[in-house]
C-alpha cells in the first residue's frame, strides 16, 4: 500500500489528482488532504508515516517552502503548481517531479513511474537524476509564460482595461477583488479569487505577503519592522503587513 499526502488548497485540483491516482495500477491510500502551511506544518511535526506527496506550492495562507525550508521531509515528493520559477527549489528539497498546471493524464503517468521505478532501485544515482531533470527544466524555461499586461474592468455601463505596470497593490475581501493604481484609484476587479488573479501577473513584479493581498514592488517606498517575524510595507498612503509565514519568502524575493 503505497500512503500518499496531498497538499493542495483547490478543491477541483484535489479531486482532478484523486482521479488520475485511481487510474494507477497500485494499491493506494490517501492517508491526509492538506490546504494551508500551517497545517502542513503541524502535520509534519508529527512525524508521519507515509511513502509520497504530491504538493501545490503557492496555498492560501503562503509558501509551502516556508515549511520545507524549516522542516527536513524526507519523504519523496511531487509538485504540481501553475508557477515555473520554484523549479529549482523543488529540487533542492526532496523534489523528483515537477507537474506545470494544467497537466494532463499522461503528464502524471510519467510522473509516478519516475516514482515507481525510483522506489524499485535499490540504488538510485542521484547525480544522474538531478542533471536529467536540471536538463528539462532549463528546456522548459526557454519557453517564457506569458502575464498580462493589462486587467479589463468592468464598470455599470462598459468595459475598460486597466495597465497592470500602474497597479499598486491588488486585494481580496470577502470574496471581491479590489486594484489600487498609482492614482490610489480602486477598481473593481472580474477575478473571483487573488489566486486567479496573482496566475495572470509576472512574480518578479507581483508578491502575495498575506492572504489577502498582492503587492507591486515598484511601488515599494519603504518596509519597516512590524512586529518579530512580521514586515509593514509602505505603498503610497498605505500600509500592507506580511504574514509570519510569508515574511522570509517575501525577504528573499526583495533580496533584502
Amino acid at each position: 500500500m503505497i500512503r500518499v499526502v496531498i497538499i493542495e488548497d483547490e478543491a477541483p485540483a484535489r479531486k482532478k489528482l484523486k482521479r488520475y491516482l485511481e487510474k494507477v495500477d497500485e494499491p493506494i491510500e490517501i492517508i491526509k488532504e492538506i490546504e494551508t502551511v500551517d497545517e502542513t506544518q503541524s502535520f509534519f511535526k508529527t512525524s508521519p508515516d507515509i511513502d509520497l506527496i504530491f504538493s501545490d506550492i503557492e496555498l492560501r495562507d503562503g509558501n509551502v517552502f516556508d515549511v520545507y525550508n524549516q522542516i527536513a521531509v524526507d519523504f519523496p515528493i511531487i509538485f504540481a503548481t501553475a508557477y515555473d520559477q520554484f523549479w529549482m527549489n523543488a529540487f533542492e528539497t526532496s523534489g523528483i517531479e515537477y507537474l506545470l498546471k494544467p497537466y494532463s493524464f499522461t503528464r502524471f503517468e510519467k510522473a509516478w513511474k519516475k516514482y515507481t521505478s525510483l522506489v524499485n532501485k535499490t540504488e538510485v544515482n542521484h547525480n544522474d537524476i538531478f542533471k536529467k531533470l536540471d536538463a528539462y527544466y532549463q528546456s522548459k524555461i526557454e519557453v517564457k509564460p506569458s502575464y498580462k499586461e493589462y486587467i479589463s474592468v468592468k464598470s455599470n455601463s462598459d468595459i475598460y482595461f486597466l495597465k497592470v505596470e500602474d497597479i499598486t497593490f491588488i486585494q481580496s475581501d470577502y470574496g471581491v477583488v479590489f486594484a489600487y493604481d498609482q492614482n490610489n484609484k480602486k477598481h473593481l476587479l472580474n477575478q473571483a479569487t487573488l489566486k486567479e488573479v496573482q496566475e495572470m501577473l509576472n512574480p518578479t513584479s507581483f508578491f502575495k505577503i498575506n492572504r489577502s493581498e498582492l503587492i507591486n514592488r515598484n511601488y515599494i517606498e519603504k518596509i519597516s519592522r512590524y512586529t518579530k517575524n512580521t514586515v509593514a510595507i509602505h505603498i503610497k498612503s498605505h500600509v500592507l503587513k506580511t504574514s509570519q509565514n510569508s515574511t522570509a519568502s517575501f525577504n528573499t524575493w526583495m533580496g533584502v
